[in-house]
């Protein structure tokens, strides 16, 4: 048996920092938005722009400000070099070298600064091309599945060992959804995300989490706090 970890760090809202041995995955960075429509924020950017550490890969699920902080973004690609994957109509409004994007649609597989991507389409009528990702590195796979409800037909045809999955309903999946789309996943972890930072999307991360324990899963969910780190370990069997 061979263990393989990395680190996945909560900024609130939808958005993670994924900490691979050689790269830093950004998703949907959310630190200068402080409304969403006739919502004020009421839980603040757990970080400022300057305390991001070095980011090599940057995605983005959809066009919605709470997801797309096109200052944190470019600021990023400028001091960084990072690599933005999204859909060209979000790609399209970024100030940034086009050596620095990279236009994805669903289905799209790609190898890009050392991870794997996998880009899957999420159910998020609000979007223009709204998407979700799984992002594997390490030996280790992470989904992130952006704004999106949970449909009857979900069934996806790959696994994962993370999953990041919204719970704050009315534009996403609520709590009961999200149990629900954990049972079809099935992943070792589940991490709730997209509550309470605004009006729209309030729900309790705890009940989320009581509920995935009286499950018969075997998943682990873990809440974080804005900022919070947490390591993810796996064994796996030598082959």
């Amino acid at each position: 048996m061979y263990l393989l970890s990395m680190f996945i760090r909560f900024l609130g809202h939808s958005s993670f920092l994924l900490e691979f041995e050689e790269s830093c995955v950004l998703i949907d960075p959310c630190i200068h938005c402080e409304s969403f429509g006739q919502y004020d924020r009421l839980i603040p950017s757990p970080i400022t722009l300057n305390e991001l550490p070095k980011v090599s890969l940057i995605l983005i699920t959809h066009e919605h400000e709470d997801h797309f902080d096109k200052k944190t973004i470019e600021f990023l690609v400028n001091r960084d070099g990072a690599c933005v994957i999204a859909h060209d109509s979000v790609l399209a409004e970024l100030n940034i070298p086009a050596r620095c994007k990279r236009a994805v649609q669903a289905n799209a597989k790609l190898h890009v600064r050392g991870v794997h991507v996998a880009v899957q389409i999420a159910h998020h009528p609000q979007a223009f091309y709204p998407m979700a990702y799984l992002i594997t590195g390490d030996g280790i796979s992470i989904f992130h599945a952006g704004d999106s409800d949970l449909v009857e037909e979900f069934s996806p045809d790959f696994s994962a060992d993370v999953a990041l999955l919204p719970i704050g309903g009315n534009i996403t999946m609520d709590v009961v959804d999200a149990v629900k789309c954990t049972k079809v996943l099935k992943p070792d972890v589940v991490i709730p995300m997209h509550y309470n930072t605004f009006g729209i999307c309030q729900a309790s991360p705890e009940e989320f989490a009581r509920k995935i324990e009286k499950s018969n899963l075997k998943t682990k969910p873990v809440v974080l706090a804005p900022s919070e780190r947490y390591e993810f370990l796996l064994t796996k069997p030598i082959v």
